[in-house]
């Protein structure tokens, strides 16, 4: 999916993350972010944890691969929070 359409999907399955916020095109070292942007013709997913600055989970060359292996992420996240808050 396009980021047009990942940000559409996100705001229409009002999906919870908790904690964690969603950032597109820019990188941030900010806790708990699952992000993707666009460096030198390469979409680079990404995450950060509460102190330890952001790690790299992929880099691919196709925005609707980047923007569907991000929203598999989110989509994880918020199945893990609703496991942890029962």
């Amino acid at each position: 999916m396009t980021k047009h359409e990942f940000l559409d999907r996100l705001k229409n399955e009002n999906i919870n993350l908790a904690e964690y916020i969603v950032v597109v095109d820019s990188l941030t070292d900010e806790p708990f972010v699952l992000g993707c942007y666009k460096e030198n013709n390469t979409w680079k997913i990404y995450e950060t944890k509460e102190r330890s600055g952001h790690f790299i989970i992929d880099e691919v060359q196709n925005e609707n691969i980047a923007f569907d292996e991000l929203y598999e992420l989110v989509k994880l996240q918020e199945k893990y929070i609703k496991n942890r808050d029962k």
